[in-house]
């Protein structure tokens, strides 16, 4: 079962992933860069863009959902099971 979506542990992370836009984007703006390879560094970019744009969404949704779930831990009533424990040591 082959899969043209490459597996998770052959994208690079994200800073790698944005360090390597930068090299192309240099190597672009220098004006030195071959036709035939331009071609495959801008398709590499796009693919880096793709991997950092992902990444970034995934962040976001995990920070969202951590932040609501700080949110409604703040927002409920105390439990009082522990000023229970706490009288029963001072009953003895």
């Amino acid at each position: 079962m082959s899969s043209s979506k490459p597996k998770k542990g052959d994208e690079p992370t994200y800073a790698a992933a944005t360090a390597e836009l930068e090299q192309i984007l240099a190597d672009i703006e220098s004006g030195d860069a071959d036709l035939d390879v331009l071609a495959d560094k801008v398709e590499r970019a796009a693919a880096l863009l793709t991997v950092c744009r992902q990444r970034l969404a995934a962040t976001e949704t995990k920070v969202r959902k951590v932040t609501a779930e700080i949110a409604a831990a703040l927002a409920a009533p105390a439990d009082g099971g522990d000023d229970d424990a706490a009288e029963d040591g001072d009953a003895k």
